[in-house]
């Protein structure tokens, strides 16, 4: 009996030093980004982070950008769009959903590269081109005849969405050293 309860005690706690090991990793990969709270947040979020190494998480990282480069093209086409009836600022609108949607291939091209060898350099090239759309988009908005107003929606989404592509970037480059 005593030795049932010693074998239950060893096994509690090794079960308990893998699951704080696997936090410390989180914690470990996101002091080295710049946005080290938005890395903890959707790190944490994806129960997958927890059993994952570097390339993992990276992995998680530019999977949330993707969904949030998703998550904006359809509030521009489903929400912004209609908040319209000029042609050109249709046009514009328009060509920054294309922006976004641009966005999500260049993230889905960064993680095949991120897995082969002779690319994983070019991970990053494709995650700032992902982010470069993004400021695109807001430019597009300047640059319209006349210039239109920048959503404060678009706006607050295009900053969340280059903060995650900075953090993907950061962890990104933990595996080029």
């Amino acid at each position: 009996m005593a030795l049932s309860v010693v074998y239950l005690i060893s096994i509690l706690s090794l079960v308990f030093i893998v699951h704080l090991g696997d936090a410390q990793s989180i914690t470990y990969t996101c002091q080295f980004t710049a946005k080290v709270d938005l890395c903890t947040q959707i790190l944490n979020a994806d129960p997958s982070s927890e059993e994952t190494d570097t390339a993992g998480r990276a992995t998680v990282m530019l999977n949330a950008a993707m969904s949030d480069a998703v998550d904006t093209s359809r509030y521009i086409l489903d929400e912004l769009a209609k908040t319209y009836t000029d042609a050109n600022a249709i046009r514009v609108v328009t060509e920054c959903n294309t922006l976004y949607v641009n966005a999500k291939t260049r993230l889905e091209t960064s993680i095949r590269d991120l897995y082969s060898d002779d690319k994983l350099g070019d991970t990053q090239d494709e995650v700032n081109a992902a982010a470069a759309c993004a400021e695109s988009c807001e430019k597009l908005f300047g640059t319209a005849t006349p210039p239109l107003a920048y959503p404060d929606e678009l706006e607050r989404r295009q900053i969340n969405f280059e903060d995650i592509c900075g953090v993907a970037n950061d962890i990104v480059g933990m595996l080029l050293v």
